[in-house]
């Protein structure tokens, strides 16, 4: 993966407040907690879990939490989801539409970025599971590790 700044992934999340992100605890032998990214700014999400708001640090030379945005990939885009952003009146509004309902969408961090035009899943900040399949494969690990 290239790198990316804790100001680009910053860029990236707030592009997706509203969404579902996956946080895993690297500090609490890997505990999941999903919840709902509702804030962003210059260090840190804010992100609603059962009602709990918190803020996650985010730091450039270590991390605490791995977080990834819960994201369809574009493949899965509905034909009624495709005619209400075609009706949009402006087509740059396509890509904030998009983004808002939930797809991974190619990011542009600024000019020269070597991280442009990759997915939020290429760049390791979105997972394409659902909370079901993540808690589902997450007891299935422990299962096998406890056994």
């Amino acid at each position: 993966m290239k790198y990316l700044s804790v100001a680009d992934q910053l860029l990236i999340f707030s592009r997706y407040i509203g969404q579902q992100v996956m946080i895993i605890s690297l500090l609490n032998n890997s505990e999941i907690n999903i919840g709902t990214l509702i804030g962003v700014k210059h260090n840190a999400i804010a992100v609603n879990t059962d009602g709990i708001i918190r803020w996650i640090p985010l730091y450039d030379n270590f991390k605490l939490c791995e977080i990834k945005l819960l994201l369809k990939p574009l493949k899965k885009l509905t034909p009624d989801i495709v005619s209400v952003a075609n009706d949009l009146p402006v087509k740059a509004f396509i890509t904030p539409y998009y983004q808002q309902q939930g797809y991974d969408m190619p990011v542009f961090l600024e000019p020269g970025h070597p991280c442009n035009c990759k997915y939020v899943q290429e760049l390791q900040l979105a997972d394409y599971r659902t909370p079901a399949e993540i808690y589902r494969q997450n007891a299935l690990l422990h299962a096998f590790e406890s056994a």
